[in-house]
Order: structure tokens, then sequence, then C-alpha cells
């Protein structure tokens, strides 16, 4: 059977449907619309994090703007800065958020910065470390709970004194926990090009201790590696090393 309608009858359709909606808007069809969501009022509480690797190239700032203007993030980490003292300041400067804080880079080496739209979010520095920034972060009305911005050393002795401030950090507090960032690690083979029995040792450290504090490593989408170096394909490395982990309490929190 084939059905038909007609220009008529469609405009019919359209004005009895508007008469309807205009004269039981006090009564919900969907489910969802009887519990009315304040949020829904505001932009959701979205965090960008960007692998920078420099921020002192004249190309920088007007990508990250670009990015901004595209993503709208109300909280922004930068890692891998790789500049420090005033050069970092004006920077940062231009970059058009009224809350912001830093890590300085040492040498060329590290750096993180974490930006936030105070209008929107409130964000309360706790812990400043040479390879995270550690905040609490609240809205109005909603329960606070803390981020950490990773930038983790690539020398594994240095990464260490990272899982160590990070674990001491779990024992004063257990609320909702969010860390996202560069690890300089990965988890699995298939997460970087080429493997050595050094490499491997190293990713079972680190599952180790994602395991032993009870991180929830989240999931992903978009291309399966974060990073990437050498422009022949003999020299061509690539691997996942940026990711973001939370607690339990988070991940509930967030379903």
């Amino acid at each position: 059977m084939e059905i038909k309608i007609t220009p008529l009858v469609m405009m019919v359709l359209n004005k009895l449907s508007e008469a309807f909606l205009s004269s039981s808007h006090s009564n919900p069809t969907n489910l969802m619309d009887r519990y009315p969501n304040r949020l829904n009022e505001r932009p959701p509480l979205s965090l960008m994090t960007w692998n920078v690797q420099g921020a002192g190239c004249p190309a920088f700032l007007a990508m990250l703007k670009e990015i901004i203007r595209i993503n709208r993030p109300l909280v922004l980490e930068l890692v891998e800065t790789h500049i420090s003292g005033e050069m970092a300041q004006r920077v940062c400067d231009r970059i058009n958020y009224g809350g912001k804080t830093r890590v300085e880079a040492e040498g060329f080496s590290g750096g993180i910065w974490l930006f936030w739209k105070p209008k929107e979010v409130s964000v309360t520095p706790i812990v400043h470390h040479t390879q995270h920034i550690t905040v609490e972060i609240a809205r109005m009305g909603e329960i606070p709970w803390f981020f950490t911005a990773v930038y983790a050393s690539p020398d594994s002795m240095r990464k260490e004194e990272l899982w160590e401030s990070l674990e001491d950090f779990a024992r004063t507090d257990n609320r909702p926990w969010l860390a996202m960032g560069d690890f300089n690690d990965t988890r699995f083979m298939p997460e970087r090009n080429g493997n050595s029995e050094s490499m491997r040792r190293r990713y079972t450290r680190f599952n180790s201790w994602l395991e032993n504090n009870e991180w929830i490593d989240l999931d992903y989408s978009g291309p399966d590696y974060t990073w990437a170096r050498g422009n022949t394909s003999a020299t061509r490395k690539w691997a996942r090393l940026d990711r973001a982990i939370c607690n339990t309490s988070w991940r509930v929190m967030f379903a």
C-alpha cells in the first residue's frame, strides 16, 4: 500500500500540530521534560588538553585561538610548552581566559599551563608540582571535584615522583577526580610502533600503578596515536602518550 500526503493535507497537519503544542505546553509529552534541567541553560563544562610541544613559535597563538573558537573549552590545559618566565607570561596574557596558573618549563622541557573562565567555573589551585597541577573545580550548585593537568617526565626515575605525588594527594580526599594530559607512557604494545624490553617494563609499571590506585582509563575517539616524531619511514615513531583517567566516584558522577 502506498500512502501519499498532498501539500494541502501537510499544511492542515502542521496547523493542528502547532495548535496542540501551544495548548499543551504545561503537559510535557517527553518524560525528561517533566524535570527541568537547569544545566541546559549553561554550556557544558568542557575541558580540553593540548600537547603543544612548544608555545613560542609565531603560529602558536593563531592556531590556539582557532581551536578555542571551534571547541569553546571552559577549562584549557596546555602541556609541554617549553617556555617560561617573561616570555611565557606574555603569551599567557594573550590567551583570553580570566583565570590562569602555570608550572614553569625546566629549560626547554615540560611546562604546564591551565586556563579557565571564572564566570562559568570556579577553579582553586591546590598543588603545583613540576609534573602536574591539581585544582578543585566547582560550578554553582554542583559538587566540587578534583582535576589534575599532567605532563609526566619522559625520565622513568622522575616519573616515579609524579606517581608518588598523586598517591599522596589521593590519601587526603576521595572525592571525584579526573587527571588528563601527557603521561609519557603507553599501556599496551599496539599503542606505539616498536617495542623493546625497556618499553615493556615501562608499560607494565604504568599498568600496575593504574590498577593499584584504582584509576579508570577513559575511552577515546579519533586517531589511535597522539604523538609522532620523525620525517622519514626509518625515523618515524608514534605512540598514544596522552589520555584521561579518573577514579570511580568521578566515573559515577559523570556516567
